[in-house]
Order: structure tokens, then sequence, then C-alpha cells
């Protein structure tokens, strides 16, 4: 029983991945920053960043304890969709114009896809982890 996979334990660890993942996306935002100059970003960015790293992690801990509860192999189903969702999350990283209208700044893929891999992955970790 203690290896039971419940929507309490999945919240718990999806909250503490996010945190994680959205102090690694604020970092990684920084860096950039500083360091090749983006700095055409929308007012609130990081809020957006911190929001957008925690709050498909708790989505996602919803469908991996429904998967497992409801599948056999629901948890291979979890890992096959989270990957499945991580590559389809990348694409708007690569318009042009951002969601408000305003132009994408320079380098803004740069910025935004390496972040989108680490929530995932630093997500997956935590929740994975967690439950076992």
């Amino acid at each position: 029983m203690a290896n039971e996979i419940t929507f309490s334990k999945s919240y718990k660890a999806a909250l503490q991945g996010g945190l994680v993942a959205a102090g690694v996306n604020i970092a990684w935002l920084y860096i950039l920053e500083f360091s090749i100059g983006i700095s055409e970003l929308p007012k609130g960015f990081p809020v957006a960043v911190v929001i957008s790293s925690i709050i498909p992690l708790l989505a996602g801990a919803s469908l991996y304890v429904i998967l497992c509860k409801n599948f056999l192999k629901g948890e291979m189903l979890f890992l096959l969709l989270s990957v499945g969702f991580t590559i389809f999350s990348l694409f708007p990283s690569f318009q042009t114009t951002l969601p408000d209208g305003h132009l994408a700044p320079q380098n803004f893929a740069l910025l935004t896809v390496p972040m989108h891999f680490f929530a995932a992955v630093i997500g997956l970790y935590f929740l994975l982890k967690k439950q076992h």
C-alpha cells in the first residue's frame, strides 16, 4: 500500500517539481538576459514563466493518476503522452509573433525551448520519483 498512487501524493510531487522548474526557468531567463541581452520581453514575463512551470505539471499529475489507476501500462502511456505534449509545446516558440500581438524578441526560441524541457524533465522526475 505504501506505493499506492494517489492524487494527493501526485499533486504534492507536481507542486514541488513545478517550483523547482520555475526556479530553474527563471534562472535561465536571467542568464540569457544578462549574457545575450534578451530585453524586449513582455512586462510580467517572469510571472508567466512561473505559472507556466507549475500549472501544466498539476494537470499532468491528474492525468498520471487517472492513467495509472485505469491502465495496466498507465505509467508508460503517461511517459509517451508527456513526450508528445512537450514536443507539441515547442511549436509556439518558433512563431514570430507573441500571443499579445507583439513581435517575438530575437533568440526567443533559445529562451523558451529549454524552459519547456526543464519543466518537463524536472516535473517527470518529481512525479515519478515521489510515487516509488
